[in-house]
């Protein structure tokens, strides 16, 4: 799931209504929630956004951080979560289980 953690306040893109369109426009293939207290984040010691925590069934984290290794330049970046996902979901470890976040800071309250 998507879970957005920002101070809407201080940054009015990220609404709940925005995020929403934004998922429903790309097709995410997950629910989009919204962490209006910013316990979730906070709990979890997000700092960015985006920021990727994969769980296992047992849930147990096994990857945390950024999407791939190349924010300016996808096509050609190591897909972190991707490889994370499809190792959880064969019940492997993934091949790389932390890197650092690379996206805009969580405005906080």
């Amino acid at each position: 799931m998507g879970i957005n953690a920002n101070d809407v306040a201080k940054y009015p893109a990220d609404s709940f209504e925005r995020m929403q369109a934004l998922a429903q426009e790309r097709n995410l293939p997950f629910p989009y929630l919204r962490d209006e207290s910013q316990e979730v984040a906070r709990a979890y010691g997000a700092e960015r956004t985006p920021e990727f925590f994969v769980f296992d069934r047992d849930l147990r984290l096994r990857y945390h951080g950024a999407p791939d290794s190349n924010y300016d330049d996808a096509e050609s970046a190591e897909p972190y979560l991707q490889n994370a996902l499809d190792a959880v979901l064969d019940d492997k470890a993934p091949p790389v289980q932390d890197t650092a976040p690379v996206g805009c800071t969580i405005k906080w309250k």
